[in-house]
């Protein structure tokens, strides 16, 4: 049996991105062959920046990917060689939120000349938190832990009779996507106050959707009620 290594990073530094409204962080676990492996994956949670943002939702994609290589040596026989690669997350040690698995099994007609073959099996799942339950742990400062089993296994029978290789890949990837929250809706010129230039705006946009405070779509009272009640420094 030979094996390639494990070849994800289960680096703890995370690649964070943002872009837009999201936040996006990345990484993988890393290992070789042999018994199942335990990480601990840790992310930061979302901070509402002092109530600046709110969270739409949390989206969870896991990908593992397998590959093996096969070189005869064209010294007769058949090889039954096969290779494995599976990954369970689990969240706040809790039970298990998902699980990847991927596989590759093949005959290997050693009789012909020295060939190489390439596999490759993959797997991918997602999940989604969008309740303001399932949401809560993410939001707040400091950091959430994830934690995952991976376990890689390569085998062929009988062994040492060709060339059999296997690796592989285990990824996350978790994307917190938000909305800005304007905290004084009121202000419609961005001053810092509620006062009688908001008031003109409001109805130099009467029975249109530009002076909507209270989300109808429309300015009427209704909105007019809102921005007298809002009336002051914000």
């Amino acid at each position: 049996m030979r094996t390639r290594p494990l070849a994800v990073t289960l680096s703890l530094t995370l690649a964070v991105a943002s872009s837009g409204d999201t936040i996006v962080q990345e990484g993988g676990l890393s290992g070789s062959a042999g018994p199942p492996t335990e990480h601990l994956i840790e992310l930061d949670r979302f901070d509402t920046l002092d109530g600046t943002r709110q969270l739409n939702f949390v989206l969870l994609e896991f990908t593992t990917a397998l590959f093996a290589e096969s070189v005869t040596t064209g010294k007769g026989g058949i090889v039954e060689a096969s290779a494995a690669l599976w990954a369970d997350y689990f969240l706040f040690d809790g039970p298990i939120i998902a699980e990847t698995d991927t596989s590759i099994s093949t005959t290997v007609d050693n009789s012909e000349p020295p060939v190489a073959t390439l596999y490759l099996d993959t797997d991918e799942v997602a999940v989604e938190y969008t309740s303001p339950r399932d949401l809560a742990p993410w939001i707040g400062t400091g950091t959430i832990l994830l934690s995952a089993t991976a376990q890689l296994t390569v085998e062929e029978s009988p062994p040492d009779v060709i060339e059999w290789f296997a690796g592989g890949e285990v990824t996350y990837r978790v994307t917190y996507d938000f909305d800005p929250v304007v905290p004084c809706p009121a202000d419609l010129d961005g001053s810092g106050a509620v006062d009688s230039a908001d008031l003109a705006i409001l109805l130099s946009a009467w029975k249109t959707a530009d002076g909507d405070l209270d989300g109808d779509g429309t300015t009427g009272a209704e909105d007019l009620t809102v921005l007298l009640a809002a009336w002051g420094d914000c």
